[in-house]
């Protein structure tokens, strides 16, 4: 396939998410190149072992749970699928991809819209029984980490207007990479800090992100301080440090662990040290597949905390803590943890949050820092 391209100049990305309102679309943002990728129209899929280099990006997606059960979730994930448009913005220039037919895009202003929406805040109580059964677990030395979620339901009082919502997140969540997928009129969006994944040419790079503090207004660097030298996170931290590392070595013998420091997000402080490594054999999908999930998503050991996860959590994850992620032709590129993020249709939203639970976690403090990480989806409504 041979792309034609144009040099276009939209005031706002969304105009091209908005131009293709009824076709299923992308937008992914990196935050560290300061790069927007967006397509529109499903072309074609391609399988794991298959080469991209027909295809310009790949927008790729895989479900927490190799499994579906819960119906909203029907029909996302598990796809790396190749677009007829594409809109590339770097540098500050703007391309506009198309495989046959031009089309005028038209630049649209968006407008901010302030949902009116209520949603329940009663389920401290079911928090509280997840967290017992996981903590029983830890207690018993089954497991060292579990990381439980909790799924929000949102209502709106009117259809949740997408263009408006993604606005906020890229305004309030600079340092993040956000990403939303429409598809069957449902959209899965958020800002996540976390890569899980990134391939560049032999050069692999992967996070470990975890231990969280709640910003304030008092004294944000005695918070850094006190993330950085809190024994409980260094622990939760160290843990996913170990997971990540060792299981890089399966493939590798080429790793450095880089110094662990602090990430700062809009509401949260977080630990955060990236892991690099050398590889000149695996394709990007292959280390999505290895890696997921980390400790931080899942807990360690992986398999018993999944099947913790599994017995417990009384929702679906569906794409909520899993990879999502861009391949280009040269099968380079890299994939985040679906964090930070809600499934959407119509008026409902349903977000998500999580948190790991180690040795001397807090139930209530535990749920108060979900709490703080539903903030990036409901302060955009």
């Amino acid at each position: 396939m041979k792309y034609k391209e144009k040099e276009i100049k939209l005031d706002n990305q969304l105009s091209f998410w908005n131009h293709f309102k009824n076709e299923e679309r992308f937008l992914f943002y990196n935050p560290i190149k300061k790069e927007f990728i967006l397509g529109a129209k499903r072309l074609k899929t391609y399988s794991m072992n298959e080469n991209l280099n027909d295809c310009l990006y790949a927008f790729s997606s895989m479900t927490f749970f190799d499994s579906i059960k819960d119906e909203k979730w029907k029909g996302f994930g598990n796809e790396t699928i190749g677009f007829e448009y594409y809109l590339v913005e770097k540098d500050g220039k703007q391309i506009f991809y198309y495989l046959n037919d031009l089309v005028e895009i038209e630049n649209r202003e968006v407008k901010n819209y302030k949902h009116s929406y209520k949603y329940s805040v009663d389920d401290y109580q079911e928090w509280n029984e997840l967290f017992s059964s996981i903590n029983s677990a830890i207690s018993r030395q089954e497991v060292d980490k579990v990381v439980i979620s909790r799924e929000v339901k949102i209502e709106c009082d009117t259809s949740v207007n997408i263009e408006s919502l993604l606005q906020n997140l890229l305004e309030k969540n600079k340092s993040s990479f956000v990403f939303a997928y429409y598809k069957d009129e449902k959209t899965f969006l958020g800002a996540t800090p976390e890569i899980l994944v990134q391939k560049e040419n032999d050069n692999i790079l992967s996070y470990a992100l975890a231990g969280t503090i709640e910003r304030t207004d008092k004294n944000d660097e005695l918070q850094k301080t006190m993330l950085l030298n809190d024994p409980k996170n260094r622990h939760e931290h160290q843990i996913v440090i170990n997971s990540i590392v060792n299981g890089i070595k399966k493939f590798t013998s080429e790793i450095t662990v880089d110094k662990t420091t602090i990430l700062t997000l809009k509401n949260l402080h977080h630990l955060q040290t990236p892991i690099y490594a050398k590889d000149k054999n695996s394709s990007l999908l292959k280390w999505v597949r290895r890696l997921h999930p980390t400790p931080a998503m899942g807990g360690n050991p992986v398999n018993k905390s999944l099947e913790l996860i599994r017995k417990y959590e009384k929702h679906e994850r569906g794409l909520y803590a899993a990879p999502v992620g861009i391949i280009d032709g040269n099968s380079d590129g890299v994939f985040v943890a679906g964090i930070r993020s809600a499934l959407i249709q119509d008026n409902i939203v349903y977000a998500y949050a999580g948190c790991g639970i180690v040795d001397k976690s807090i139930c209530e403090t535990e749920y108060i820092e979900t709490k703080n990480k539903l903030k990036t989806i409901i302060e955009s409504l």
